[in-house]
């Protein structure tokens, strides 16, 4: 009798909408049944008025889910936003709902369209069926206070054709704002060169460009002031480390780190992937250990290291208070989550539950 009542129990959460309130600073949010409930949360992003939530999977649900906090705190879930009709998700791997966006009451919502596939007819049978397939970005925006649907903007990041320019479409101020900006020398995409602008952060003036080795994984950032565009940005870097394809940025800090798995790169081109933390004010900076996705909240660093498919790196969340000197003070670590960052003074987890093949999202306030 105890198990058949777990068991409904379990279909309540995983099959009706439901906000968890057992702890007052905490709420969690479950997938409802229309939902892909293991892609559940596949991008996350708050503030104290939305969270927005992706739910990209493959051939299956792509949307984003919004929900709205009253003037109470409590969470409603309201609408869901789904992809432009023309948008050729039919076609294998091609996903919408992925690196959201989110400043005041505007979102935006990036997707990946797979190309139509090479021709044949001048290919053998074994390159046709091994052809690396290719695709196609799209980046859209919608204004969360209005009913429109999402209207298609200019990528993130662009590359000026032959030159060393590079532009940045910037969500900023409530509004998509361009930048022209300086390669400063680093390569941008290309194979066996480095990896420039791939990963960005941005608070207020304060833009942070990373750049990593498709080789070994060096790298560092450009820390550039948008409100002094031609002034030489700070580059923020170290040695012998594998750093860049992980950058986050607040008016206090900077952090440049290492998000992938290690054991991937050969063993001679292997460098310790580490976390380049830079105090903006005093320029102190300090080197941890700790390796995975940034983010800040204020002088909040989350480092959410990743698993590998074979589960042989597994997750681990790692959260620090960091003080004027640029020392991390552990006060959360976790081994339970999937994906987590902190942001708008908020920590976001998302948990996927094996037995039950789903996700679960809880957010907190930071203190």
């Amino acid at each position: 009798m105890k198990i058949f009542y777990l068991v409904i129990l379990v279909l309540f959460e995983v099959f009706l909408p439901k906000v968890s309130m057992s702890n007052p600073k905490k709420i969690c949010f479950f997938p409802e049944t229309n939902d892909s409930k293991n892609f559940f949360g596949s991008s996350v992003v708050a503030n104290d008025k939305y969270l927005a939530v992706g739910n990209a999977s493959i051939n299956r649900s792509n949307k984003v889910i919004i929900y709205v906090s009253d003037n109470s705190g409590r969470w409603s879930r309201t609408r869901e936003i789904l992809p432009p009709e023309d948008l050729a998700l039919d076609r294998e791997g091609s996903i919408f709902g992925q690196e959201l966006e989110l400043d005041g009451n505007i979102l935006t919502i990036s997707a990946r369209v797979r190309n139509p596939d090479v021709s044949k007819d001048n290919s053998s049978l074994s390159q046709a069926v091994n052809t690396f397939p290719r695709y196609s970005y799209r980046r859209y925006l919608i204004n969360l206070r209005t009913d429109t649907d999402v209207q298609p903007i200019e990528l993130l990041v662009q590359k000026e054709p032959e030159s060393n320019l590079v532009r940045f479409n910037l969500l900023r101020q409530s509004k998509i704002e361009q930048f022209t900006l300086p390669d400063m020398g680093e390569k941008h995409l290309s194979v066996n060169e480095s990896f420039y602008g791939s990963k960005i952060a941005l608070d207020q003036n304060l833009l942070l460009v990373g750049y990593s080795s498709s080789l070994d994984n060096s790298g560092g950032a450009w820390l550039f002031d948008l409100a002094q565009p031609q002034t030489k940005p700070i580059k923020i870097a170290v040695e012998d480390a594998a750093l860049g394809s992980t950058v986050a940025i607040s008016q206090q800090f900077a952090a440049v780190g290492f998000n992938g798995v290690t054991w991937y790169y050969p063993s001679g081109h292997r460098k310790s992937p580490k976390t380049l933390i830079r105090n903006l004010n005093n320029g102190s900076t300090t080197v941890i250990d700790s390796f995975g996705e940034l983010s800040l909240s204020e002088n909040i660093l989350a480092v959410m290291r990743p698993s590998s498919p074979d589960g042989e790196q597994r997750p681990l969340l790692e959260v620090f208070r960091i003080d004027e000197n640029t020392t991390p003070h552990l006060i959360l670590r976790r081994t339970n989550v999937s994906r987590a960052k902190v942001q708008n003074k908020f920590l976001i987890l998302v948990k996927y539950l094996r037995d039950f093949n789903y996700s679960q999202i809880c957010i907190e306030p930071l203190t």
